[in-house]
């Protein structure tokens, strides 16, 4: 296939990369949808910001797609099978043949005496694609003919009916909109859980279908959607739901969503921290910006060791208007911090004196003069 490939690109100077890839299969995966998504994230390695990248599905892969949909109960999103154009990457998508039949393919390479290659596991009926092209759609086609344009048709009508569930989706999302902490990374949104849950069924499961899936997680499938549905009904009104890549936190009538990779990675350990330079962590890293008459004074460092920790408990600290110290997971109530969260939060000490909170506010007893610099203190995520 790769030595075609070459003969081809050659014989028109076109340039050719070619690449080697392994894939990883992880139990319950299907090792047709791991490779497919190894291979467009490899070709989106190579794809320049605005550039295209073509590929050569066709109107019976169309038929195939949605037929494999139809069998996994996909909703319309699965239904609609593959778009004709979509984002990708920095750029654009685009299957211009999905117009033409394998047929009319054939009879144009014929006519222009092109030469392919066939992939010998296309043969390979163990694989649920192959199956259904070798085995069922041949009996299909014989009963309907025209099936793969009828499917066809059906797949654009259930790209309509997405579309309009996305945008019901989003007029929903705007109305259940909740602030979020300025602690908390942008990969981490969140709702509004009781106006959410203010929705009907229909409504809120598909605004959270949405959601998730706008912020680059797997589908939420039906069993943990019921899950999410069912503690968002409790009383309790705390709890979570894990799916591979996510977890959907609530807590304090906020519905949290995370990608596991944006969950802070603590340090078990001190670190010392010899400023300006970033403190660097799995995930993050801590900045000092010098600001005149902000955070914590500049002069202090002479004299103190700056270090970097996390909760232990017990800890204590002030905030700006406090006239004393109180218990940091007192302040953490206050700010509604998750608890989920509140171990994940660096904590800044000038030897044993906890003088800041992450980004979220420093001790006010440390605080430079008006006309001297200080550090403020921010978190930026990888």
């Amino acid at each position: 296939w790769a030595g075609h490939c070459q003969q081809v690109c050659d014989d028109l100077s076109v340039p050719l990369i070619i690449r080697t890839l392994s894939i990883e299969q992880k139990k319950g995966e299907s090792l047709e949808a791991v490779a497919r998504d190894a291979r467009y994230a490899a070709l989106a390695e190579y794809l320049p910001e605005g550039g295209l990248c073509i590929t050569a599905q066709h109107r019976n892969d169309q038929s195939e797609t949605l037929l494999l949909q139809l069998l996994r109960g996909a909703g319309a999103h699965g239904l609609a099978a593959m778009p004709a154009s979509k984002d990708f990457s920095t750029g654009r998508l685009l299957r211009p043949l999905l117009a033409f039949t394998r047929e009319d393919l054939l009879e144009y390479a014929n006519k222009h005496k092109l030469v392919w290659v066939e992939d010998p596991s296309n043969q390979d009926n163990r694989f649920d694609r192959n199956f259904l092209r070798n085995e069922v759609i041949p009996v299909l086609r014989q009963r309907w003919p025209g099936m793969d344009k009828s499917l066809s048709r059906s797949a654009r009508h259930a790209a309509s009916a997405a579309t309009l569930l996305d945008e019901m989706a989003r007029s929903d999302l705007l109305h259940c909109k909740a602030v979020n902490n300025q602690f908390f990374p942008p990969g981490i949104a969140c709702l509004n859980a009781n106006l959410l849950a203010g929705l009907s069924s229909s409504h809120y499961a598909n605004a959270l279908r949405y959601w998730v899936r706008m912020n680059g997680l797997s589908v939420l499938g039906d069993e943990r959607m019921q899950s999410l549905i069912h503690l968002l009904e409790e009383s309790s009104g705390k709890g979570s739901v894990d799916w591979p890549g996510g977890v959907l936190r609530l807590e304090n009538n906020i519905l949290w969503l995370c990608k596991k990779t944006d969950e802070v990675q603590t340090a078990d350990e001190f670190l010392d921290w010899i400023l300006p330079v970033p403190l660097q962590f799995q995930n993050f890293e801590l900045q000092a910006t010098k600001v005149r008459g902000e955070g914590l004074a500049q002069s202090l460092l002479d004299d103190f060791t700056l270090r970097v920790g996390f909760r232990q408990g017990g800890e204590q600290c002030r905030m700006p208007g406090d006239y004393g110290s109180k218990p940091l997971k007192t302040l953490f109530q206050d700010l509604s911090i998750p608890s989920w969260m509140r171990d994940s939060v660096p904590l800044v000490f000038l030897d044993d004196e906890l003088v800041a909170v992450s980004s979220l506010w420093s001790n006010p007893h440390y605080l430079p003069g008006p006309d001297e610099e200080g550090y403020v203190f921010s978190i930026h995520h990888k």
